[in-house]
């Protein structure tokens, strides 16, 4: 053990003898300094602790100021993220706002067409109705909780929006506007658990409430009747009753679901609906 120790010795001595004055001397006061540090943290002395408590909060800061350029690296990156990704979305946007342009147009020119073969086999062209026309609007928010569901679109008062219109999404209805403002409008998806509807089931004389339960998949039939059966597979319609909604606008559908049980559906998705069609009737193609 002492012969070890010794060896420890030589070695050190060996280690100064090789360094210049300098270098000898800044070891020897690092190890001076290493035994104050230690020895001042095993004091208990109230300025010595006044300082340790200093110097503490002068590395926490510094650890802060030093944590500062990674984090503003991961704020930066995940802004050019963000930013791509809206740059993407604002792409497809785009896209879609082209192939709705293009129907319109095809739409438009059918119409004429339509008229003038009408002029020419001298029948009595029919007029288009206020309610046969529908304004293009987009989805800017999506206000989204468990059991309220609603949208706001960017049209409003400006564009002919008013209260009571209908909403679709791929020709199928999703919600009516219940407020509109100058340029923006909110509409109450069918999914709320505010919206009633009423409906009639496809095939038979049956007037239901169709509820609205905060989940697509899962709509309340109210005022069924005990003893009647409900099928899979069968259109749920707007009745018109109460004359707040046009009467055969497919709502949705019954499904049976993993349990084997009859459940209803909405016919689209309106949480994903990002093009909407406001009317004050029914939407047609």
């Amino acid at each position: 053990m002492s012969d070890s120790r010794d060896d420890f010795i030589i070695a050190i001595r060996y280690s100064l003898l090789k360094k210049g004055t300098k270098q000898k001397f800044s070891l020897f006061f690092l190890i001076i300094f290493s035994i104050f540090i230690v020895v001042l943290d095993k004091l208990t002395i109230p300025p010595i602790g006044f300082i340790k408590t200093t110097l503490k909060d002068v590395v926490y800061r510094v650890t802060v100021i030093a944590s500062s350029p990674g984090k503003f690296i991961l704020y930066t990156g995940s802004k050019a993220k963000e930013h791509f990704n809206i740059y993407d979305e604002n792409r497809v946007l785009r896209e879609e706002i082209e192939v709705l342009k293009k129907n319109e147009f095809d739409n438009s020119f059918l119409k004429t067409e339509n008229k003038n073969l009408k002029m020419a086999l001298g029948l009595e062209a029919i007029q288009d109705t206020e309610e046969g026309s529908a304004t293009v609007a987009k989805v800017i928010i999506d206000q989204e909780s468990p059991f309220l569901k609603s949208i706001i679109i960017n049209k409003g008062t400006k564009h002919n929006i008013s209260k009571g219109m209908t909403v679709f999404s791929k020709k199928y209805l999703i919600g009516t506007v219940i407020e509109s403002n100058y340029l923006s409008s909110r509409v109450l998806l069918i999914t709320d658990l505010n919206s009633k509807i009423p409906t009639i089931i496809e095939d038979s004389d049956i007037n239901i409430i169709l509820t609205g339960n905060g989940n697509k998949n899962d709509f309340i039939l109210e005022y069924l009747p005990d003893d009647y059966q409900l099928q899979p597979n069968k259109i749920i319609f707007t009745s018109g009753k109460g004359g707040f909604l046009k009467t055969g606008m497919p709502v949705a559908e019954t499904y049976l679901n993993k349990k084997n049980e009859v459940k209803v559906k909405s016919l689209t998705d309106p949480q994903q609906a990002s093009i909407v069609r406001v009317t004050k009737g029914q939407f047609r193609n």
